[in-house]
């Protein structure tokens, strides 16, 4: 039974960051079909691709520091039922602003899942099986990245653009009751439960900054005001969020983390990946 469990559980695991992921690049093959539809231009509709990526980004490590806080297992069920909520909205979309708005929620519920798969595997398979687990899944991800536009261009030549978020719905069900039956409630017990407020806004307030200038900073010009304005609010934004954290009690990010080669290194290695994005017109 416990093995079944396991096995499930890893299905689960690989299930949702085959989803998470194949929705980076699946939708740039629909971009031009969505821009049909709503009469739109490429510059707007890029911009549905653009949020995804850039909640993605700003929201997994705080997704990771409340899933320690207040119990992976509920967390990752917060995410998927947002990204599942998302999906659904994005394909019953008939307004450009609207499908833009819920992209963005699914994008948010995208990065509470991300960052929860370890610890998860952990908890379900221990700290010395949960590295094959992990690896596992880490091969799903890959093939998800790439399995993007074929399995976009499929959907758009059998049906609308709308089934690339609705196929979604049956994994992200399915996932739900898995991770519900197969997981137990785990917590990092060494962390506080108090949410460190200021340190929360200014990270997200500079990283937002600093993923947006690096999104389309080519398009609105590496030296122009908005670009080096960016760079600036997300400089000082950062550089007070650092001071914070170092002397505050209940810090949002433990930067002694930092001393651990594995964990520098590893962090440096995840850097270098981003989704990709689409180029506009002003980008070309």
């Amino acid at each position: 039974m416990k093995r079944v469990r396991g096995q499930l559980g890893l299905i689960a695991l690989c299930l949702i960051m085959f989803i998470v992921t194949l929705d980076t690049t699946i939708t740039n093959i629909a971009l031009p079909d969505i821009t049909k539809y709503f009469n739109a231009s490429v510059t707007n509709t890029n911009w549905i691709s653009t949020i995804y990526v850039l909640a993605m980004s700003v929201f997994i490590i705080p997704a990771a520091k409340f899933g320690d806080q207040f119990g992976r297992k509920k967390i990752m069920l917060l995410g998927l039922g947002l990204f599942g909520i998302g999906s659904l909205l994005c394909g019953l979309s008939e307004n450009l602003i609207f499908l833009i708005a819920v992209r963005f929620m699914q994008g948010i519920g995208g990065a509470i899942v991300t960052p929860i798969m370890i610890p998860l595997s952990v908890s379900l398979f221990g700290r010395e099986k949960a590295t094959d687990a992990v690896g596992i899944i880490g091969a799903v991800t890959a093939v998800a990245a790439a399995a993007g536009p074929p399995i976009g261009g499929l959907v758009l030549q059998y049906f609308t653009w709308k089934y690339i978020f609705f196929i979604n719905l049956p994994i992200v069900i399915l996932t739900f009751v898995l991770i519900t039956t197969c997981f137990d409630e785990s917590y990092d017990t060494t962390v506080s439960k108090k949410v460190d407020g200021l340190g929360l806004v200014l990270f997200l307030a500079g990283i937002a900054q600093l993923t947006y200038v690096l999104i389309k900073g080519y398009g609105m010009g590496w030296t122009s005001k908005w670009s080096i304005g960016l760079i600036i609010g997300s400089a000082l934004c950062l550089g007070l969020f650092i001071q914070w954290e170092r002397h505050t009690k209940e810090p949002f990010v433990e930067f002694g983390l930092f001393r651990e080669v594995t964990f520098t290194a590893s962090s440096l290695v995840y850097l270098n990946y981003s989704p990709e994005t689409p180029k506009s017109p002003s980008n070309t």
